[in-house]
């Protein structure tokens, strides 16, 4: 049924879209209080889930959810070729890239309860892992982490090294080569070359994939980082219940559009089972 170019929204219809989000902060401003929508932009978002442009798919497993962000933090949702701003309480998924620009820092705790803290100038990715360990991808940067209760436990895998984290807070590294520093706990540091096993106070460097990790050496008083102390997130609970609830609230659909002016919105909505 159509008035005056709208177009009378079903209430499923009504209910699905309500269900979605623009990650912009934009709420389909072309619904109306009678329940009506402008037909162009039903069409827009039907067309979108069939276009290149605008494909559907099924978010990857939840995995995190983002506890700090200063500065230029961004996102590249698996799937999808462009980054977005990235925000406290938004949450993370397999396969999702995330980057901190020049003085910028991030935090995250993932599902599994790993504390990760992000130092500017850095890319990783959050990959599925397994039901054991959890798995971060360290393309380059710096990270902090430490695990918040015993059984968490995270590899960090990065182009010289994978670094499996057991119970431990360090900080790991990746530019000209790798460095590995343990705070607490012990970090494995191990690639085809050799293995070395780093306890509390120690720290090695790797000069790439083709050379093996040095011994372990004592820190010295100049060799403890600071940065992660700026990174102050005074509420964990509160992310571990989002994380939680978020996770028991069902699947979650994903969609990009293009808008008429040219820009592309994220809508993102939960599907529960009735």
């Amino acid at each position: 049924m159509r008035r005056g170019g709208l177009q009378r929204v079903s209430g499923n219809e009504l209910s699905l879209l309500g269900s979605l989000r623009l990650s912009s902060h934009t709420l389909l401003p072309a619904i109306n209080k009678g329940g009506c929508m402008n037909a162009k932009l039903i069409g827009l978002i039907l067309l979108s889930t069939l276009s290149l442009t605008g494909s559907v798919f099924g978010a990857g497993k939840l995995n995190a959810v983002v506890v700090y962000a200063s500065g230029e933090v961004q996102v590249r949702r698996s799937g999808e070729q462009a980054y977005g701003e990235l925000k406290v309480n938004d949450l993370l998924y397999a396969g999702d890239t995330v980057k901190t620009g020049a003085m910028s820092r991030a935090g995250i705790v993932t599902k599994g309860g790993a504390d990760i803290r992000l130092n500017q100038n850095s890319n990783f990715e959050l990959a599925a892992g397994s039901k054991v360990r959890e798995l971060i991808r360290l393309s380059g940067g710096q990270l902090w982490t430490r695990m918040l209760h015993k059984m968490a436990k995270i590899n960090v895998r990065t182009p010289s090294a994978v670094c499996a984290v057991r119970g431990t807070e360090a900080d790991i590294e990746q530019r000209s080569l790798l460095t590995v520093k343990v705070y607490e706990g012990h970090v494995d540091v191990q690639n085809s070359l050799g293995k070395q096993t780093l306890s509390a106070g120690q720290m090695t460097t790797v000069a790439g994939a083709n050379a093996a990790p040095d011994a372990p050496k004592r820190m010295g008083g100049q060799d403890g980082g600071k940065w992660q102390e700026a990174v102050n997130v005074s509420d964990y609970d509160k992310f571990i219940k989002l994380l939680k609830e978020s996770g028991d609230s069902g699947k979650t659909l994903k969609t990009s559009i293009k808008m008429p002016d040219g820009s592309v919105k994220q809508l993102e909505g939960s599907l529960k089972k009735k």
